[in-house]
C-alpha cells in the first residue's frame, strides 16, 4: 500500500468517523477520534451485516482494501451510540441522540439539486451531470451542512 492509498483510506475512516459522531451526537476527541471511529466501525458494521445476512453497500476498495461505507457508518454510529451512554461528557440532561438540522440555504440546494436530477432522469432537460452525479451533490451537501455548522 502506497503513502497516498493510506491517505486516501484515512480521509475515508474521517469522513465515517464525523458522520457517525453527528447521526449519534457524541463529540468529543476530534479529528484522530473521527478516525477511529471509522476504522472501528469498518470492523463492527461489516461484522454486524454479514451475521445477519445483508449484502455489502457502497464498498470503496483502495489498495487492495476494501472499506464498506454504509456498514461502517452503521458499525460506527453504534460504537458512537455505546459511548455515548457511558461517557456523556459534561452534558448533564442532554439526549444523546440529535441531529443538526441543515439551514434554510443547504436545504434548498439541496432540493434545488434533487429537482434537477429529477428533471434530468424523466428526459425534460439535457445537460451533460447525470443525474445520479446531481442526487450525490446533493446529499453531500444536505451531509456537508451537517457536519459543519453554518453552512
Amino acid at each position: 500500500m502506497t503513502l497516498l492509498q493510506l491517505i486516501i483510506l484515512l480521509i475515508i475512516a474521517a469522513a465515517v468517523g464525523l458522520i457517525a459522531q453527528s447521526l449519534g451526537g457524541y463529540w468529543r476527541g476530534g479529528l484522530l477520534l473521527a478516525i477511529l471511529l471509522g476504522f472501528v466501525g469498518a470492523i463492527v458494521g461489516p461484522w454486524l451485516a454479514a451475521r445477519l445476512g445483508l449484502p455489502e453497500l457502497l464498498t470503496v476498495s483502495v489498495g487492495g482494501v476494501s472499506f464498506p461505507i454504509v456498514w461502517s457508518i452503521i458499525g460506527a454510529i453504534l460504537v458512537v451510540g455505546l459511548v455515548g451512554l457511558f461517557f456523556r461528557g459534561g452534558g448533564g440532561g442532554r439526549r444523546w441522540w440529535s441531529i443538526t438540522p441543515p439551514t434554510r440555504v443547504t436545504l434548498t440546494i439541496a432540493i434545488l439539486l434533487a429537482a434537477l436530477a429529477l428533471l434530468v432522469s424523466a428526459g425534460i432537460i439535457g445537460i451533460s451531470i447525470s443525474a445520479f452525479t446531481l442526487m450525490a451533490i446533493a446529499f453531500l451537501v444536505l451531509l456537508l451542512g451537517n457536519l459543519v455548522r453554518g453552512f
